[in-house]
């Protein structure tokens, strides 16, 4: 089982404070899309670590919570492929409230190809 990639989610692989939110948005690369922003940086932790934005302007409670639950699996799934490092805060816009969970997921993956593509 040693060679099994790990599809935890757990608080390390977070950014939980603002400073750390902050420390990504001022630092790091940002790539758009319809319904997401990426602000992408390199860190130091051994692992990716990720961080969600959903404002009100998206939707209610049930809607934001739905996108938070899309963007986690998505990194959950995806975390062993990234570059070990990456501190990533993904913010939803307002046009991901109306977005099927297929769709978000198909936006999420070019984001992370497209930051991929630009680290080379």
């Amino acid at each position: 089982m040693s060679g099994n990639p790990d599809y935890r989610f757990p608080k390390s692989a977070r950014l939980l404070t603002s400073r750390e939110f902050q420390r990504v948005a001022s630092q790091g690369r940002r790539h758009v899309s319809r319904c997401f922003t990426l602000l992408a940086h390199q860190g130091d932790s051994p692992g990716a670590r990720l961080g969600i934005t959903v404002s009100r302007k998206v939707g209610k409670s049930v809607t934001r919570s739905r996108i938070k639950r899309v963007v986690r699996e998505f990194f959950r799934l995806h975390r062993a492929g990234l570059t070990p490092g990456i501190e990533c805060v993904v913010i939803a816009k307002p046009a991901a409230g109306q977005t099927a969970n297929a769709d978000l997921t198909h936006n999420l993956q070019e984001l992370f190809l497209r930051y991929h593509a630009d680290r080379q």
